[in-house]
């Protein structure tokens, strides 16, 4: 086994095991906050106080992660990427351990402070793709974020199904919703120990520095980095790209229980379906990126999204639903790969950290973007939110089209 194919196995278990940590209590919140019975809260709180204490328990882990990951990367590009995410990997299961504990003892300020320190330390996605980068060679390099890809995906499907386990009682006597934060930790924790024994960066990655003569970029202010203009018009399409994204996460549910009014059992089934597309998306856009190039492919995910975010509101029955809902993953997972690789060759080997970290960054503003103004709108009509993710669709094909095809044709970035 080749030491690229050794580092992408713990870079690739490292994402798996952080989006399963992320994801995984989930299904936990929304009981825990606005079930009396449960306990957490007083019962004496009322309801709209409950739902506001869940938002902004949602909310601080995002908050930290848009914090966080720039700094971490930045870090990552002076220290080494292996001691930064060591260090986020500990922290972040401190995190949880101080949200298990919160959960237990019902301490609503330590559960709140765990999901903000989880989610500053959780900057390990900017440095995974960093260290696929760095060890990555051109013939190989979409084929291993295609690889973070797929994790990410598998990752957010089976968080879930794991935090359902252990906080359901009827399973095991002694589950509880604490279970599932302290099993996080306990994934961060073997997540830490897969990267201390298994990842290490081959010395051509080491010695990719920067060039005699220039400054490295990665000594600049971060808002510096987002000013680039190389780098800037690709953070605003991977944020209008994210936004179309969680519109159909976040709201193809609410679609569904809105109009047909269905169960959470179908709605585990629909999620369970679309992770096909999903993962075999991030299975072929290698090969697809050979034959269309980075740029065709970008172009064709947009396209895949945007259509089937639109046309997820023509059937007239739950049939034909999944048509469109497997149009639309397979297109996401072909712009969460192509939109990390616009940003990663934009940036020089030796910033890849800090301009990966900011990616993160609007990934996250994209998502709270997207819920925000989509509630409005689901408000306002149950099919609004997917005219909103249709129009962000169609700005990242023009700007796809548009400014990286001009890069291309100036060489300024050679085509991927």
């Amino acid at each position: 086994m080749s030491q690229e194919t050794k580092t992408m196995s713990a870079v690739f278990l490292t994402v798996l095991f952080g989006f399963a940590g992320f994801s995984l209590p989930y299904p936990v919140f929304s009981p825990m906050f606005l079930k009396p019975e449960l306990g957490f809260l007083d019962p004496s709180v009322p309801t709209e106080y409950r739902t506001m204490l869940l938002g902004v328990a949602m909310a601080l882990y995002p908050i930290g992660q848009f914090i966080g990951a720039p700094w971490l990367g930045r870090v990552s590009d002076k220290l080494g990427r292996r001691p930064v995410l060591m260090a986020s990997l500990t922290g972040a299961a401190f995190g949880y351990l101080v949200t298990a504990y919160g959960v237990a003892s019902a301490n609503l300020p330590l559960v709140l402070i765990g999901r903000f320190v989880s989610g500053l330390c959780e900057g390990n996605m900017a440095i995974a793709q960093s260290i696929a980068s760095d060890i990555s060679r051109p013939e190989t390099k979409v084929r291993n974020f295609g690889l973070i890809t797929v994790a990410i995906n598998v990752g957010w499907i089976i968080g879930p199904l794991m935090g359902g386990f252990f906080s359901d009682p009827t399973i095991h006597p002694s589950f509880n919703v604490s279970w599932p934060f302290y099993f996080a930790a306990g994934m961060y924790a073997f997540n830490l120990l897969v990267v201390f024994v298994i990842l290490r960066i081959p010395e051509y990655a080491r010695r990719r520095g920067t060039p005699k003569g220039m400054t490295p970029p990665a000594t600049r202010s971060v808002w510096a980095t987002i000013k680039d203009p190389d780098l800037l018009p690709g953070y605003v399409i991977s944020f209008f790209s994210y936004i179309a994204v969680y519109i159909f996460f976040a709201f193809f549910g609410v679609y569904l229980v809105q109009n047909y009014d269905v169960t959470s059992s179908f709605l585990g089934m629909c999620s369970a379906i679309i992770s096909i597309p999903l993962i075999l998306a991030g299975l072929t856009v290698d090969r697809a990126q050979k034959i269309c190039g980075l740029i065709g492919v970008g172009t064709l995910g947009h396209l895949f999204l945007g259509i089937g975010l639109i046309t997820f509101l023509i059937p007239d029955g739950l049939v034909w639903i999944f048509v469109p809902m497997c149009l639309a993953a397979f297109g996401i997972a072909w712009c969460e790969v192509t939109t990390s690789l616009f940003i990663s060759n934009a940036a020089g080997s030796h910033e890849q950290g800090q301009a990966l970290g900011v990616y993160r960054s609007a990934h996250v503003l994209a998502e709270a973007t997207a819920v925000l103004i989509g509630g409005v709108l689901a408000g306002i009509a149950s099919y609004a939110p997917f005219f909103l993710g249709f129009i962000a669709a169609m700005l990242c094909v023009i700007g796809i089209l548009g400014w990286l095809r001009i890069r291309q044709t100036t060489a300024d970035v050679p085509a991927a």
